[in-house]
């Protein structure tokens, strides 16, 4: 069992997956963990699907009691660290709180992936948590064709192509796991879990390694240099290439492309394996961290020994 917060009045159904909480005297968003249903309004990489629409008609239905109003709940996170760390640890690139939903006992998230509302989603990693029992329920879902499982659902109308997706996505949580067994044990550098340090390491001028996330690739290109976005608009951290028209630049760019963007494939995207460990000294530019790219050994699968 994870950390636990009881009695949180839901205060606006969002779609399938998000939902908004009373939390310590605010409104907090919640972004629940390892599932992705599929989209109400549609967004510049995904699809708005028939799936996307039900999901949130049942989210809707679920969260209210039988007069229509919202309901409480209990929310879980995916280790047992304390409320206070949770709060911090547990936010997805966009601040949203990542955790399961109790219902009355009753996980929303396992049921949204036993229903056939949403697929096992371990992009960002499995869960520690209830890893088989999600799994259990995905494979029930398939086999009984229920919703996103079902071509009938979507009909003729955009749907998302799981069968290329989930081998990405399993790629990704292969190497989460990897760095789940290192945590704690060497001194590596999340940016989710721990931008702290990354902020901590701009005053000791120490030379750190960072697992980020380099999916997204070049986002800006000047006259000779080029930004990468290796955080997120939440939690800020910027690689700089100072020159890719050298050959160092050109041998950093290569690796980039080659090996971690992700591929575009019509409104979605797969392939690249995104995470990276990146070595350097971290500082201080127009107040974001970043680390400046001198030679693409700076950036590796596996952290230094």
């Amino acid at each position: 069992m994870g950390t636990r917060i009881k009695d949180l009045q839901v205060t606006k159904v969002v779609d399938g997956d998000t939902i908004r909480v009373r939390l310590n005297n605010k409104d907090e968003s919640l972004r629940l963990v390892c599932v992705d249903t599929e989209e109400k309004t549609g967004s510049p990489k995904l699809p708005h699907t028939k799936a996307g629409e039900l999901a949130t008609q049942f989210a809707q239905t679920f969260f209210a009691d039988a007069d229509g109003k919202l309901v409480k709940v209990e929310l879980e996170f995916d280790t047992d660290d304390s409320v206070n760390v949770c709060l911090v640890k547990h936010r997805d690139n966009f601040g949203r709180l990542l955790c399961y939903v109790h219902k009355s006992a009753e996980n929303y998230n396992l049921r949204l992936v036993r229903e056939g509302w949403s697929p096992y989603f371990v992009k960002y990693g499995r869960s520690r948590i209830y890893h088989e029992v999600l799994t259990a329920a995905e494979g029930k879902a398939q086999a009984e064709n229920l919703v996103i499982w079902n071509p009938a659902t979507n009909g003729n109308g955009p749907a998302r192509d799981y069968r290329a997706l989930q081998p990405w996505w399993g790629w990704r949580d292969a190497i989460v796991q990897d760095y789940r067994k290192l945590e704690g044990s060497i001194n590596i550098i999340s940016v989710r879990l721990d931008y702290q340090k990354i902020l901590d390491a701009i005053d000791t001028g120490e030379t750190v390694t960072i697992l980020c996330d380099l999916q997204d690739g070049i986002i800006k290109r000047g006259a000779k240099g080029a930004l990468i976005k290796a955080g997120s608009d939440f939690r800020e951290f910027n690689l700089w290439i100072p020159d890719i028209t050298n050959d160092e630049g050109i041998a950093i760019v290569d690796l980039l492309q080659k090996r971690y963007v992700a591929i575009k494939q019509g409104v979605e995207e797969t392939g690249g394996r995104g995470y990276a460990y990146v070595s350097g000294q971290v500082e201080q530019y127009r107040n974001t961290p970043q680390m400046v790219l001198n030679n693409y050994q700076q950036i590796s699968d596996l952290p230094p020994e």
